[in-house]
């Protein structure tokens, strides 16, 4: 598939998990094949994993053009085994941020030796919190984690209305100087999706045209921002 998107001439996208399973802000689990490993040896293995894999995709034609290390990572990864806390990062406390971010520096190593070209995201989804995402990405820069891009998911039914993608960005925005990405967005067209926290329907019903007035309304709102450079809607064949 890879190499198929590539040879159409479009971009590829390249997102480590670095879990066992969809990891998300409540699922980080360490893989099993690596819980009993050290920190250290977690650095090693990061490092080594990440860099087998980009070598099997430049061998097979699909060298991506952007690579997130981790997904949705606003709280850490690999936190242990499952149901773990142990090695969660929180805003206010520092105990985790050096182990955290040491595996990413270990991951982003990986990706600039072998794909160069490459552009590294660090994927949170912290939309409606705007001080978490000032807090996690001034972790990055005290860390000297090496990235490129800013990449925000934003769900308007977990995350609130467009205009609290809005304010979030021009946060975003005005503390740092990245480019941003919404590298996962979506809106239903005939049910609610499990988990909802947000009733968007007065505005966006659940239907083919509620959608497409909200994917409208959505990038009409991004092209103000022209610091946001690329837009993502995940699972598109779900409703």
């Amino acid at each position: 598939l890879g190499k198929r998107i590539k040879d159409a001439g479009l971009l590829l996208m390249l997102d480590f998990h670095y879990s066992e399973t969809w990891a998300d802000p409540a699922k980080q689990w360490t893989p099993s094949d690596w819980l009993s490993m050290s920190n250290d040896q977690l650095y090693t293995k990061i490092y080594e994993y990440t860099k087998d894999c980009l070598e099997q995709m430049n061998a097979a034609g699909a060298s991506p053009d952007f690579i997130q290390t981790g997904n949705e990572i606003s709280y850490g990864m690999m936190w242990g085994a499952k149901g773990s806390s142990a090695s969660r990062c929180y805003m206010g406390s520092e105990a985790n941020w050096p182990r955290f971010t040491t595996l990413l520096k270990q991951a982003g190593k990986a990706c600039r030796e072998v794909c160069p070209q490459a552009q590294i995201i660090i994927h949170i989804e912290r939309v409606a919190q705007p001080n978490v995402i000032v807090n996690f990405y001034n972790q990055m820069k005290n860390k000297g984690v090496d990235y490129d891009i800013i990449g925000l998911s934003y769900y308007p039914y977990f995350h609130g209305n467009l205009n609290a993608l809005e304010t979030a960005l021009n946060t975003v925005e005005n503390t740092f100087d990245k480019p941003i990405q919404i590298v996962e967005t979506g809106y239903p067209s005939k049910y609610a999706i499990g988990g909802s926290t947000f009733d968007y329907t007065s505005t966006y019903p659940y239907s083919q045209e509620g959608q497409r007035k909200f994917t409208e309304d959505l990038i009409t709102l991004l092209k103000n921002h022209p610091r946001v450079n690329v837009l993502s809607w995940w699972y598109p064949e779900a409703n």
